[in-house]
């Protein structure tokens, strides 16, 4: 059963990034990726062949919509590669059977994990659409006002789903 939740979880957020998200016209160099939210929202127990599994997978499908040419993919393993390390650095060890993951977190320790994988995801993602660093001011400038915006709506989606909040 959580395999199937966890599924239509993802099929939603993707569906709500390319309903609605893809081609916002917020910024020219602004994109929000709501689908991180998921990698967060992912327990802290998934073993690292799962996370790699559905990181290239997420990847994929998301290089698949946006004709990326494998930039979403090696952003999300990245990502999980990363993951565990930050957690571990800023939340501390979690057993490996606690079924909780980023979004079981207060606000502030969310927002702190998220802040360092969306900036690392959103580095990784924009220099391979870039190939390089030929312009390094725009580079910058996208990655920065990229994570802004992917960090409000992790941070609504957070208040909006997350058990800590729950009623």
């Amino acid at each position: 059963m959580t395999i199937v939740k966890n599924i239509l979880w993802l099929v939603a957020v993707l569906l709500v990034q390319w309903g609605f998200l893809q081609d916002l016209p917020l910024t020219v160099y602004g994109n929000p990726y709501l689908y991180l939210w998921f990698f967060l929202w992912l327990p802290f127990g998934v073993t690292r062949m799962g996370l790699y599994a559905i990181a290239f997978t997420v990847g994929s499908i998301m290089d698949a919509f946006e004709q990326s040419g494998g930039a979403h993919t090696l952003a999300c393993l990245a990502l999980v590669t990363a993951k565990p390390w930050v957690e571990n650095a800023l939340i501390g060890y979690r057993k490996s059977d606690n079924n909780e993951g980023v979004s079981h977190l207060a606000l502030v320790p969310y927002l702190t994990t998220s802040s360092v994988l969306v900036l690392l995801h959103h580095t990784v993602l924009f220099t391979a659409e870039n190939y390089g660093f030929d312009n390094p001011v725009l580079l910058v400038v996208r990655i920065v006002i990229s994570s802004l915006i992917t960090l409000v709506l992790l941070a609504i989606t957070h208040a909006l789903f997350s058990k800590k909040y729950a009623a």
